[in-house]
């Protein structure tokens, strides 16, 4: 399945680009592996109940305290945002 990208990931990605530069390879490597196998145990893959959005899950972030939020459609993962745990809850506090 293909991956695209969100106007609000791109944004969150180019804050890493200049805080957290290491982790880019890492999350790079994470999205690698959820286009070969979603149920990877590593990626922790998991649907979010949401009643905005039926189709939103996560995935983490590979050995990190990271997660990535995403939309799934029948052609594409959209990816949403990467944020830590604090953030995480936030985006799904009220969903």
């Amino acid at each position: 399945m293909q991956v695209e990208f969100d106007t609000s990931y791109k944004r969150n990605i180019k804050w890493f680009q200049k805080k957290n530069k290491h982790l880019l390879s890492i999350i790079e490597e994470t999205i690698e592996l959820l286009k070969q196998n979603k149920d990877d145990p590593r990626l922790k893959y998991k649907k979010i109940n949401c009643k905005k959005n039926k189709n939103r899950y996560s995935i983490r972030v590979l050995n990190q305290s990271y997660r990535i939020l995403l939309r799934v459609t029948d052609e594409a993962y959209i990816l949403i945002c990467v944020c830590d745990h604090d953030k995480y809850d936030y985006y799904n506090k009220n969903c």
